[in-house]
């Protein structure tokens, strides 16, 4: 059985208890449907530009989820069809820079030692965290590793 899910009346784009964008209500405003059913093989995610639909394979843990509905929007944000390696890394950097906001990337470096600790603190895959380390510029890497540092000393 598919499930499609509905935006509940009054939703946002802003989840104000973390500040992170809400991907379902993304979804809602982007005009992109969601549903759960069988994906292909080792796949978590599709999208269906044609249709505006968004698949999720089920079964997904909540931070697989959410992190594979954000880059499945990136794809409908840049309107792909089909699979390359090009559009992937786009719809990567897009999901990681909605999911993570920098500020909450200090915070989580000063108080965590591992990326995998950083990445659960901040709610993401730590694919989606390198991702977005990779995105950053030297000057904004150096104020993470500065945070870092002030955890141990």
């Amino acid at each position: 059985m598919d499930m499609i899910w509905r935006p509940t009346r009054g939703s946002t784009i802003l989840d104000t208890t973390t500040s992170r964008t809400n991907p379902r209500a993304l979804a809602h405003q982007m005009g992109v449907r969601v549903r759960t059913a069988v994906t292909p093989p080792g796949w978590w995610g599709a999208y269906d530009h044609r249709h505006r639909l968004i698949t999720l394979r089920p079964g997904l843990a909540p931070i697989q989820l959410e992190c594979t509905l954000m880059h499945e929007l990136g794809h409908a944000h840049y309107g792909h069809v089909g699979v390359t390696g090009k559009q992937e890394a786009l719809a990567n950097r897009w999901a990681a820079h909605r999911l993570i906001d920098f500020e909450m990337v200090l915070e989580a470096a000063a108080a965590e030692q591992a990326s995998v600790a950083v990445a659960a603190s901040l709610g993401v895959l730590p694919s989606v965290l390198q991702t977005y380390l990779q995105t950053l510029t030297k000057a904004q890497l150096q104020r993470v590793r500065t945070a870092a540092l002030r955890r141990v000393a």
